[in-house]
């Protein structure tokens, strides 16, 4: 099995090289991250300019480094550097990926979405620390080996379950964690957006994002995390389309609406367009 190690915090966090050794013995792992943290940049990718990507060695193991975003990483692996996976892993990320909300925003995600995209299933993990010293954890990474090395003997041996495109793990750091394990789904907020009003050093105004906490609802992953200390994994499918039924009754819910723009846009092209001869 071939396995791409990345993460969107950067080449220089600890927590992506936990991930890598984690996977030791479990196939051939290559590591690709960004040079610098890139973290809620979501899905972003970088068609306004070249791209660098060079090799070097951190914490003893062998990185490729681009100067692009998570995303790019992920591309430059597969079609520069050539490598075929079997299975992406993103992370160890810096801060729990809770809710729909973060994992629109995650560029951790993002690149288990994009690997998805491409057909390549993908586990994206993710940790409520906030600084890369908290990694130091012995217990934390002994949790963590544990989680990966099931999980990835899992995929291994049977594949995802049909529907699944990613799983998305958060891991409570210690002590939160309570040793339980729960398989949920996403809350759709984590947070209410709320500005702090202030004034730069020239005297002008800004505008400080900071979020108030959402109430959970009990059948998800925030509440499994925050208020039961328990590892959250949520089976997500990136396939955004309705239903088949779901088009049909909206196209039937919307039959006057579409005879509208039909006949506004037959005016407008026989006022537009010239005759044919």
């Amino acid at each position: 099995m071939r396995i791409i190690v990345t993460n969107d915090d950067g080449y220089l966090s600890p927590g992506l090289y936990m991930l890598y050794e984690a996977v030791k013995g479990l196939g051939e792992a290559f590591i690709i991250s960004t040079q610098f943290p890139r973290s809620a940049t979501g899905r972003e990718i970088t068609f306004s300019r070249p791209l660098r990507l060079f090799r070097t060695r951190y914490m003893g193991c062998n990185v490729y480094v681009t100067d692009g975003t998570p995303i790019d990483a992920l591309h430059l692996a597969m079609e520069v550097l050539g490598i075929a996976p079997d299975l992406v892993l993103s992370g160890v990320n810096v801060g729990e990926n809770l809710s729909l909300q973060h994992i629109f925003y995650s560029g951790t995600i993002a690149v288990a979405i994009e690997s998805a995209l491409m057909g390549v299933p993908a586990v994206a993990f993710s940790v409520d620390v906030v600084e890369f010293s908290e990694f130091n954890s012995e217990l934390l990474r002994g949790v963590t080996r544990v989680v990966v090395k099931s999980l990835i003997e899992f995929v291994k041996a049977r594949g995802f379950p049909r529907g699944v495109d990613v799983l998305s793990v958060n891991i409570p750091k210690p002590p939160r964690f309570k040793g339980c394990v729960e398989v949920v789904k996403a809350a759709r907020v984590r947070w209410k957006a709320s500005y702090r009003e202030g004034r730069d050093p020239r005297g002008r105004r800004y505008y400080w994002l900071y979020g108030i906490p959402a109430r959970a609802e009990e059948d998800t992953d925030v509440a499994a995390f925050e208020s039961r200390g328990c590892i959250t994994i949520t089976p997500l499918n990136i396939d955004l389309n309705l239903g088949t039924r779901s088009i049909s009754e909206l196209e039937a819910a919307l039959g006057g609406v579409l005879s509208g723009i039909k006949t506004g846009l037959k005016g407008l092209l026989r006022r537009e367009l010239p005759a044919k001869p």
